[in-house]
């Protein structure tokens, strides 16, 4: 590490672009030696370099900017108005309670002087002219203008609070963008996402989140922008601004019932996918059904939004957060709880480097709008996401949305090859797809009624009811702040080691050294606490055979995969009594979660045999402990080590307390443990069939891509179904590069990935148990960069995520999942996609919610993407 002079951060940034500059000179030396093979100067730029440069990387300042000018931009002329002043005083109020804007950094909306510029940039000049003109004009005058226009009011601050809140967001989003702070919120009104080039539109005057995005675009700042849109309205005017682009992702979630729901347009379908360059760049997931809950929108975010937002990788997120889909808002009429939008940030910070500027957007029923805006900022700040309810189901029409997106982006976007087109042989009943577009709505069409009791309102029995609710729920979240992240070492594990003359064992001494060594260059044990290990006596919670523990010692036959020595009996004691000491303080409040630098490792031990340089299961005595000592009933455990850890399974196969899930290599059947009974198939008995999820590759070197559909398809469903109140990791490094015995491609950075999206379970109490892994360079950056991922550092994105993936792994991830229907609901979502597409003609006699479907037109597949040619086949069908 490189010193210099100036600050701590000024020292970090310029050690990064040295790096840069080290790596790019090192990579054009080997292009001059080897013009014609670009792609081999590449493969021998150094491996490490992420994990290398994941040093330099640390946790910033969240950042909040809020203008409380905009306060006086209402509606003279009816006091009822959904967007009011009191949407943002609601949030000001609860935010400053909870003390969150002490933790925060305030940017200043210092005006910027280039706004005019950057409004043109996506609006025409005759719409700026215009608003300031309106906000001027007598009261009548200003009511008549508004008729012209969808949901819109002018008042004589309107244009006031329009510029303010433009240069809110462009400010936050810059600060974001230039890395000045690492996220940020912008508390702004009005809001945006519905003003268009020339029309303003749904309360939005100019279009905050696209002007902000084109701006830092245009300086240079980010390249590839990812806008999600998870306000209940479709966001039809940031859509239409980046149609033809790839370097914006329009990601928008949004109440659609087939056309019938405002704005009421076709565009608004998931077959508006982009355009030229843009095409598979726009991404409509509508929703045609209300009431719909967190299981319908993590099911989203599992199968769509994570898996397109690793390919894309951007370098920039930015969320329209409108909080209209939650619970008790009557203009939504859906039943997402504020806990969601806290698991929705902690998710989405795993894509660029965390950094995500968040812009409010719609959301209109205050309980749950403020409460919501708090935990998205929490989520910003770095606190544990709340516990939502297992998903128990996910809504027919969701399921059938998902697929029909997938089935859109199908052939643009390789991260969907998991799922399987039909064909006539593979259509059954109970996987049959039909791939269905349908528009049963009639655009609104001025002029416009604005006046008094022309939105719904909330009755006073909702209000009660939904005001109870959101309590109830804010009294079980709970706010936890400022725990540590503890760890457990001692050096006397490194006692434990061949006998003199023995044959070189990969299970080493040096494994913790070398990892202790790389968290001591990285900064990372200074910034967490040390639980001294206190020595315990487990066999209350061992799930081993009695009397087994007194059988490991220096007089234990021994054997290719396991050696001892008079230190060995020691070292065992110490590595469990680490992880329980570690458990003691997670469950009694006084640390968040925990790294066990241990050794021996456990996974492969079984109930009275020692194996695999195993032999007592340290995690199966965790989660007994957990079951046992803290009355748990919900314990997950993840073991990504190469090897299935046959012990740990065989522990709790009969089980529902404990879910096990395991991705490893299996060479069908002959990898180590070989003939374990380790295939998908084998998925528990009794009480505990579907809590035992073996996830087995074969036949290809598996990598990243792999691992991250892996987590992405399976794993986080799987898990986000079960609930659990604790998480425990058996941390393998050895599918990681290098490694001796693994053989796979995992890069260091990956599996910090792996516990970032873990760490939103469980009220983010997780411990990270290390197992196997051989290569020391590749396990000690793995293991430091998971510990940083566990105190909130940005994780840096893997290279090349799905430019290959394996067909080996794609066929895995389909028979796991498949399998795994029958238990867990979320897994109905992969269906075989239907391959010819088809419009549905509407009814004269339609009626909300009785969607005709009698005439049905089969139109041309490979012409799905093209809107002209679909518009004029439903006309055509509608005319007939």
């Amino acid at each position: 590490m490189s010193t210099s002079s100036g600050s701590p951060e000024q020292g970090k940034e310029k050690g990064r672009e040295s790096l840069k500059a080290i790596m790019a000179q090192k990579k054009k030396e080997m292009l001059q030696n080897m013009p014609d093979n670009p792609d081999s100067a590449d493969a021998l730029i150094d491996p490490y370099a992420n994990s290398t440069a994941s040093n330099y990387i640390t946790r910033g300042k969240t950042g909040v900017v809020c203008d409380t000018e905009v306060l006086k931009h209402k509606c003279d002329w009816d006091d009822n108005y959904p967007e009011n002043p009191q949407r943002l005083s609601a949030i000001l109020e609860k935010c400053s309670g909870q003390g969150l804007f002490e933790r925060c950094i305030n940017i200043p909306n210092i005006m910027r002087p280039d706004l005019y510029e950057k409004v043109i940039s996506k609006h025409t000049p005759e719409l700026y002219e215009k608003l300031e003109r309106v906000s001027n004009m007598s009261l009548k005058a200003r009511e008549d203008a508004a008729s012209d226009y969808d949901a819109i009011y002018f008042n004589q601050f309107t244009f006031d609070a329009a510029c303010r809140s433009l240069s809110s967001v462009l400010n936050l989003v810059t600060a974001v963008a230039k890395r000045d702070v690492q996220n940020g919120m912008a508390l702004v009104r009005p809001p945006g996402h519905h003003a268009m080039e020339n029309e303003y539109n749904g309360y939005c005057y100019f279009n905050n989140v696209a002007i902000a995005a084109e701006s830092v675009i245009r300086e240079g700042h980010s390249k590839r922008v990812m806008i999600v849109d998870v306000d209940v309205h479709h966001g039809q005017g940031s859509q239409r601004m980046f149609y033809e682009r790839d370097d914006v992702l329009y990601f928008s979630i949004h109440r659609y019932e087939h056309g019938t729901f405002w704005p009421n347009l076709l565009e608004s379908n998931f077959n508006y996918i982009g355009k030229g360059d843009g095409l598979g760049f726009n991404v409509n997931v509508p929703l045609n059904e209300t009431l719909l809950g967190d299981d319908d929108y993590l099911a989203i975010v599992f199968n769509l939004l994570l898996p397109l937002g690793y390919e894309f990788n951007p370098d920039l997120v930015i969320v329209s957060a409108g909080y209209d889909a939650c619970m008790g808002d009557e203009k939504g009429k859906m039943n997402v709880t504020p806990g969601f939008y806290s698991h929705l940030i902690s998710l989405l910070s795993t894509l660029a480097r965390g950094q995500i500027a968040v812009v409010l957007e719609g959301g209109y029923f205050l309980p749950t709008l403020s409460e919501g805006a708090c935990m998205t900022l929490n989520s910003l700040l770095g606190s544990p996401c709340p516990m939502l309810d297992p998903i128990k189901c996910v809504h027919p029409t969701v399921i059938n949305t998902i697929c029909n997106v997938r089935r859109m982006l199908h052939k643009r976007w390789k991260c969907f090859d998991v799922v399987e087109l039909q064909t006539p042989e593979t259509v059954t009943t109970y996987s049959q797809h039909r791939f269905e577009i349908c528009y049963f709505g009639d655009k609104r069409k001025p002029p416009f009624d604005n006046g008094p009791g022309s939105y719904p309102g909330n009755t006073e029995e909702n209000f009660r009811y939904y005001t109870k609710l959101n309590d109830a729920l804010r009294e079980r979240y709970g706010y936890v702040l400022g725990l540590p992240i503890n760890y457990v070492y001692d050096d006397q594990m490194l006692q434990h080691a061949p006998q003199p003359g023995d044959v070189e064992r990969p299970e080493r001494p040096q494994r913790l050294s070398s990892i202790m060594e790389v968290l001591k260059e990285f900064g990372v044990l200074e910034r967490m606490s040390r639980t001294p290990i206190v020595r315990r006596d487990f066999s209350e919670y061992s799930p081993h055979c009695r009397y087994y523990f007194s059988t490991v010692n220096n007089t234990m036959q021994q054997s290719k995969d396991v050696y001892v020595n008079e230190h060995t009996h020691d070292s065992i004691l110490l590595a469990v009594s680490g992880l329980l000491n570690l458990i003691d303080g997670i469950m009694k409040g006084t640390s968040q979660a925990g790294v066990a630098i241990i050794r021996p490792p456990g996974h492969h031990a079984e109930q009275n045999k020692a194996m695999g340089y195993c032999f007592i299961n340290n995690i199966a005595v965790a989660a007994n402990y957990l079951l046992k000592k803290y009355e748990g009933d919900r314990v997950l455990i993840i073991d990504f080590d190469i090897h299935h850890g046959n012990g740990t399974q065989n522990m709790f196969y009969e089980n529902d307390s404990v879910m096990y899930i395991s991705i490893h290599k299996d060479e069908n059947g002959k990898f180590f443990p070989a003939n374990s009974p380790r295939n998908y198939t084998f998925d528990g008995y009794g009480r505990g069939r579907g809590f035992n999820i073996n996830i087995p590759f074969s036949n290809d070197k598996m990598g990243d891509t792999e691992y991250l559909a892996v987590f992405h398809n399976i794993i986080l469903p799987a898990a986000y179904s079960f609930a659990p109140q604790v998480v425990l990791v058996s941390a393998g490094f050895d599918a990681g590069i290098h490694d001796p015995l693994g053989g796979y491609v995992v890069n260091p950075e990956t599996f910090g990935h792996f516990i970032h999206m873990l760490k939103g379970l469980a009220k983010g109490r997780l411990i990270l148990a290390l197992e196997g892994g051989y290569n020391l360079t590749t396990t000690s950056y793995a293991f430091a960069i998971c510990s940083k991922a566990l105190l909130g550092d940005p994780i840096i994105m893997p290279n090349n995520i799905y430019k290959n993936f394996s067909s080996e792994a794609i066929k895995t991830i389909r028979n796991v999942t498949n399998n795994f229907k029958q238990y867990w609901p979320i897994f109905e979502v992969n269906r075989k996609l239907g391959e010819t597409p088809y419009i549905l003609k509407k009814l004269k006699d339609f009626k909300e919610k009785n969607y005709g479907q009698e005439l049905v037109r089969a139109i041309d597949p490979n012409r799905v993407h093209d809107n002209a040619y679909v518009e004029g086949e439903m006309k055509a069908l509608n005319d007939s």
